[in-house]
């Protein structure tokens, strides 16, 4: 049965955020931004907290500040990276440390993505919903196809289209499409693709994902937009409505 809401129509189930932030008014901003169903959320001022809570909650999305009293908030992205039972918990990061260097650690310690303070709430709004959408389509069985607004990827024929024609990609510009699209609204680092594509001890280096990339949006035309550039850290392809 669906969770009915106080207006008495039938809402999605509830997804839990889990705000970690010393910063209580900064907290409570987020807890503020974030409280619209069917989100719901939980503040902590302290890793250790944090730790406690997720250990006895189901967390779909964490948003973390790196500035925490006892570990940095990168600390516990490590920690929740390197534990099985929270690897897979997508982490979004809000900061006042915003500079390129800053982006670039965070997401290479295993980050989802990232927000700089001051930010504005329909931003961390949007981003969030982003996650939220690439953590359903997780939680559902893989499709054999997925379509975002012109652009179609059938996994079991290995074909592309573009306004209902065919886009003739190469084997490995079909396979980083589909990462891409399987992960869309999440930012894939470029050593993450390279492991999907070509395996986790390959020796090619990031202009191989670079020119892929650069092949591929050629090759999409009107569709190539939809393939954003995540500077210095890698690609996020940004979902359409359905036609």
């Amino acid at each position: 049965m669906p969770e009915v809401s106080t207006s008495g129509s039938p809402r999605s189930t509830p997804r839990m955020i889990l705000v970690v932030d010393g910063d209580p008014d900064s907290r409570a901003r987020i807890a503020e931004t974030l409280s619209t169903p069917p989100m719901i959320n939980h503040g902590v001022a302290t890793a250790q907290e944090a730790l406690d809570f997720i250990a006895e909650n189901r967390i779909d999305v964490i948003v973390l500040d790196t500035n925490l009293p006892d570990i940095s908030g990168l600390g516990l992205c490590k920690i929740l990276r390197e534990t099985p039972e929270t690897a897979s918990i997508p982490i979004l990061v809000v900061t006042a440390q915003d500079s390129e260097i800053d982006r670039i650690i965070a997401f290479e310690t295993g980050v989802d993505d990232f927000v700089s303070k001051p930010f504005y709430p329909q931003e961390l709004s949007a981003r969030i919903g982003a996650i939220l959408r690439g953590v359903t389509s997780r939680d559902r069985a893989p499709k054999d196809e997925e379509r975002s607004g012109i652009l179609n990827v059938n996994r079991r024929s290995g074909l592309a289209e573009v306004c209902g024609e065919r886009v003739d990609l190469t084997r490995r510009e079909f396979e980083l499409l589909s990462v891409l699209v399987g992960r869309a609204g999440r930012v894939v680092r470029r050593r993450e693709l390279i492991e999907c594509i070509w395996g986790r001890n390959a020796p090619h280096s990031a202009r191989a994902v670079d020119a892929h990339v650069k092949s591929i949006r050629r090759k999409l035309g009107d569709a190539a937009p939809l393939i954003e550039t995540v500077r210095g850290i890698g690609y996020r392809f940004v979902e359409q409505g359905r036609d």
